[in-house]
């Protein structure tokens, strides 16, 4: 997790140097980057043919959660930017889980991960900024809404596993997830703005699949994370320089 905060920071100073001293209406820092704060609504869901694997029907449903963001922006010319993000984020879905004391009932998954937007690639114009690339995430809590014996709910930890894992007969959720993002956000000359982000996993997130179910062939579960994010923000900016 440090490693990812290191990465985030060093690449938002790296390309300070490229920057132009630009008299613009974007909030700069020194005329070359900026930094700001977002948070926002987050709707998550699972996609891919194995659902099953979590959810009995082999059916999710979204789930509504959130996000808090630190953010930088890098001006490498008139119109092309760098944007670096670091997101904390709830995702997960909606399950139905099934036991033989209770039957099908309504659950959900809850997930929480250290998402890392390293270098994204930004059209700017006149304040409207679009953008895309790739992500890296730390999973750093997960639970998953179950009921006992009588009936009541309570939340089981278990799927996050832990250093005395027993891969045969349990699932276990993949501790790192990558894929691609891409958003548009709008900016105000006042720092202010406002944004849409949507979030595509590659990686398989359940660990050791081939293990879980004894006589189970497969090797892999075809489950990924998808995410779409709604942002408000602000950006740091520091005083222009009147004109002489």
């Amino acid at each position: 997790m440090k490693t990812l905060i290191y990465i985030f920071f060093f690449l938002s100073f790296a390309n300070i140097g490229w920057a132009q001293q630009k008299d613009t209406a974007f909030p700069v820092i020194n005329g070359k980057t900026s930094f700001g704060i977002k948070a926002g609504f987050t709707q998550s869901d699972l996609y891919g043919i194995d659902k099953k694997a979590l959810s009995a029907n082999g059916q999710t449903t979204p789930l509504n959660g959130f996000h808090v963001a630190i953010t930088a922006n890098s001006m490498i010319g008139k119109y092309i930017w760098l944007k670096h993000e670091l997101y904390f984020t709830q995702k997960g879905a909606g399950l139905t889980l099934s036991d033989s004391l209770n039957g099908n009932y309504k659950s959900v998954l809850k997930t929480y991960y250290l998402d890392l937007f390293p270098v994204n690639i930004t059209f700017h114009f006149k304040g409207f900024q679009i953008y895309a690339g790739p992500y890296v995430s730390v999973l750093t809590d997960a639970e998953i809404r179950k009921k006992d014996n009588a009936g009541n709910f309570y939340s089981d930890r278990s799927i996050f596993g832990g250093g005395n894992n027993f891969e045969t007969k349990s699932k276990f959720l993949q501790k790192m997830d990558f894929g691609f993002n891409a958003g548009i956000e709008y900016e105000f000359n006042f720092g202010l703005n406002i944004g849409v982000k949507f979030v595509r996993g590659f990686a398989e997130l359940i660990q050791y699949a081939n293990s879980h179910t004894f006589g189970d062939s497969k090797l892999s579960y075809d489950l990924h994370n998808t995410s779409l994010n709604i942002s408000l923000g602000y950006s740091l900016r520091a005083h222009k320089t009147p004109k002489k």
